[in-house]
């Protein structure tokens, strides 16, 4: 896994260069102008209060009005024009930074957006709902603790977080598929899960684990579980469903030590040692598995969302962008009106009148490239992207 951390940060740093050749970035990324009727939709992770208060009041001080999912919706299809200067703020994933951070800079400015959240890995928490950051002073212990949330093990919002910023009517929330699953599509070893995984992004990016009738997520498979190659299960790819007995004696060898063995020097050696001994394989899905699999993670998260907050849930946005035919064909059979991805070849950004179920993204890194005063050029935005990547590979994330 970390090399795989290590191959997504080389090519998002490759990233900018290669798609400004290709023409995939609007106009006012290089300095010119956002034409009226061109609506921007930025798309947000993980937030925290210089940067997203910084974006948010630039959009503020320059006259940028944000609209609902819905209100977008009508202008994609024609039903209604957007006003000038007009934004969507998306926020993939349902990190608890949304709650803590986002609320207060959106209620302080005007402005709301739609969250993406992922309603098979939603957990239920009783008890009084976190501060915010408005409520938690920076420097304080509860301040520095919202900020923590997002890499710990409760790093996404609760249902009644969830519930809590629907009533404000700030944010819309949407599908971002059942589980944001990967799956195993080839015995080739990658890693093995380590107490890491477990935290922040980690869970994200491990495959499901096939256990006899059910799927186990990353805090449910045993330590050390081995994990293959994988492919998100939107993507066309048909799934692995792996031996389990390969599972079980690394499993074993962890558990003798628990979460220690991991902490001790050559413990990737050792495991990989074992697995030299061991055949891998299993047995991939028919295509038929494959349909009832991608169906059900589009219509099992928009019936659970519809069911929690009363509320209809007709958009969509693919998991790290991916969805093969398949996934594209019954997201319009199951009743989604739009679908949200990256980049999108062709289309810049999407237009009234465009796919709405192919609707172009873009980083919110460029948020402060829109026109206006206090506008940042393209090599300060890179300066900031290259700092950052450089941190993430340095502490491992």
């Amino acid at each position: 896994m970390p090399l795989r951390r290590l191959k997504r940060h080389a090519e998002a740093a490759l990233e900018v260069p290669r798609d400004l050749l290709l023409g995939r970035y609007p106009d006012f990324v290089t300095g010119g102008p956002l034409p009226r009727g061109h609506v921007p939709v930025f798309v947000f992770h993980q937030l925290e209060p210089e940067t997203f208060g910084r974006q948010v009041r630039y959009l503020a001080d320059n006259g940028y009005v944000t609209l609902s999912v819905e209100e977008y919706f009508q202008f994609l299809v024609g039903g209604r024009p957007a006003p000038d200067k007009a934004v969507v703020l998306s926020f993939d994933d349902g990190w608890s930074s949304v709650r803590s951070v986002g609320l207060p800079l959106l209620r302080r400015y005007g402005m709301k957006g739609v969250v993406f959240v992922v309603p098979g890995r939603t957990r239920s928490h009783s008890g009084s709902l976190s501060p915010t950051w408005d409520e938690a002073p920076a420097g304080s212990a509860r301040g520095d603790a919202l900020l923590q949330r997002d890499a710990g093990e409760d790093a996404f919002l609760t249902w009644e977080e969830i519930e809590d910023l629907s009533r404000s009517g700030l944010f819309d929330f949407q599908s971002h598929s059942l589980s944001h699953a990967r799956v195993h599509v080839a015995p080739h070893l990658a890693g093995f899960l380590t107490p890491a995984m477990r935290r922040g992004y980690g869970p994200l990016d491990v495959p499901l684990v096939h256990d006899g009738s059910r799927d186990l997520l990353a805090d449910e498979a045993p330590l050390g579980t081995p994990l293959l190659r994988s492919e998100p299960r939107l993507s066309e790819s048909l799934r692995l469903y792996e031996d389990p007995k390969a599972r079980d004696t690394c499993a074993v060898r962890v558990a003798e030590e628990g979460e220690g063995f991991f902490y001790r020097k050559g413990w990737e050696r050792d495991l990989r040692r074992i697995m030299n001994g061991t055949h891998l394989q299993g047995r991939l899905e028919t295509p038929e598995e494959r349909e009832a699999a991608i169906r059900r993670e589009l219509f099992e998260s928009k019936r659970k969302l519809e069911d929690r907050l009363g509320k209809p849930a007709h958009h969509i946005c693919y998991p790290w962008h991916v969805a093969g035919p398949s996934a594209r064909r019954l997201a319009r059979e199951v009743g989604y009106r739009t679908a949200f991805c990256g980049k999108v070849k062709g289309v810049p950004i999407t237009l009234a009148g465009g796919d709405p179920h192919a609707v172009a993204r873009i980083g919110e890194d460029y948020v402060e490239l829109l026109p206006g005063r206090g506008r940042v050029d393209l090599t300060g935005i890179l300066r900031r992207k290259l700092a950052r990547r450089l941190g993430a590979v340095a502490s491992g994330s």
